[in-house]
């Protein structure tokens, strides 16, 4: 172990070719989420399966690192819709604990969290990973999920959006940042004093990886700290292909495919001018140097993540384009109608039904699902609440 935290499109079957950040036709298209539990027929099983193999019980146990300007917005929508539909208990920041949830804490306990009677079982806002305090707050056998997007789309991102409101110069703010930052070199003290940056391995930092290794250049240590990290992530989703990670999650964690249907209408890309403003190489290449460690554990997740899409053969591809098409069907009928709809069963779904409640969750943002998280965690608190005055009253009858 290096560290210790408590001291301290269909057809793209293959990685991400280009080392810039180039977007090809359909790239970076980010989505979103939805409604209640499908209907399932007589004897049905809830649970999805794959050509491969049948799964067992779905995961009802995660957490996930909200890593962001990657997506992770819309996905924190689909993963509170499915821990709504599935009971969970969400670990939702008290009033004063939004530093202690996003930063590395050893004291991070149950406090930092919305009072539950019972075990957590989701986290899904904003949260670095701090592995130890989690599993001790969590129940057990948590999964994690983490995303990753390619670190200078990442930074175009960031970087605009931190300066929404503010008025930003003509021309090419983005590479004239980058020109000024030519010959940066992170001090020693900046390293252990401050947090993180939001310009360099902002990525690399939330998903736990240690600060103290970014200006490393012993590519041993860096490399096992790749492999131990990346052991805490059942799954680590890639913004540019988000579909096909849903897939691959929907697979890994034994979901249905209702459980994975999003919006249509939320789609994250490069629609500001300002946004997809041209840089130089030697610009690119700056930003490399400002954020080493993203670009290697995007390398790293990227292969990983094509390698085990690999492994589960040519039928994950069929079912990404289902997916695809079933999405759109879904997202069409809401958008046209809203009625209660059947959509037929296939190779990796069950039937299920759609409706009026179904489509208007599907434009829910955050804070409505936030909302019916704690609405829920309300619930669980009042149903073990009552049934500890039954069982008190049962002994005082005794």
């Amino acid at each position: 172990m290096l560290w210790n935290w408590e001291n301290a499109g269909f057809a793209l079957k293959r990685p991400l070719g280009d080392s810039d950040g180039t977007k090809r036709s359909g790239e970076g298209k980010v989505t979103v989420t939805t409604g209640h539990r499908p209907t399932l027929g007589s004897g049905e099983s809830p649970n999805g399966t794959t050509s491969r193999t049948s799964c067992g019980r779905p995961v009802t146990n995660f957490v996930f690192i909200k890593v962001h300007k990657t997506g992770s917005g819309s996905t924190f929508l689909v993963l509170a819709r499915f821990g709504r539909n599935h009971n969970m208990t969400i670990c939702y920041p008290s009033n004063n604990a939004h530093m202690r949830l996003s930063y590395r804490n050893p004291s991070l306990d149950r406090s930092a969290c919305t009072p539950a009677l019972r075990n957590y079982t989701l986290i899904i806002n904003h949260a670095i990973m701090n592995k130890t305090a989690m599993d001790r707050l969590m129940a057990p056998g948590t999964r994690y999920i983490g995303i990753v997007r390619h670190p200078l789309e990442h930074f175009r991102s960031m970087y605009f959006y931190q300066r929404q409101n503010s008025k930003v110069k003509k021309g090419n703010p983005l590479g004239s940042y980058l020109d000024r930052n030519v010959n940066y070199k992170p001090r020693k003290r900046d390293i252990k004093t401050k947090p993180f940056s939001h310009q360099g391995n902002f990525q690399a930092y939330t998903l736990g990886f240690p600060r103290l290794l970014f200006g490393s250049r012993n590519r041993s240590q860096i490399e096992e700290t790749l492999r131990t990290v990346g052991s805490w992530y059942s799954i680590v989703l890639i913004t540019e292909y988000w579909e096909e990670s849903l897939v691959l999650l929907r697979r890994t964690f034994c979901w249905t495919m209702y459980d994975i249907l999003h919006t249509t209408k939320r789609i994250h890309s490069l629609d500001n001018p300002k946004k997809s403003v041209p840089l130089t190489d030697k610009q690119k290449e700056t930003h490399r140097k400002l954020s080493p460690m993203d670009y290697l554990i995007y390398e790293h997740f990227n292969r990983t993540f094509w390698e085990r899409a690999a492994k589960e053969g040519p039928d994950f591809w069929d079912e990404v384009a289902y997916f695809k098409t079933l999405n759109l069907e879904v997202n069409h009928h809401c958008e046209i109608s809203g009625e209660k709809r059947s959509f037929p069963s296939s190779k990796w779904s069950h039937e299920f039904v759609v409706d009026s409640t179904f489509c208007e969750e599907l434009d829910w943002e955050t804070t409505e699902w936030s909302s019916a998280l704690l609405l829920q965690l309300e619930r669980q608190n009042e149903e073990i609440r009552r049934k500890q005055v039954q069982i008190e009253e049962m002994k005082s009858t005794h």
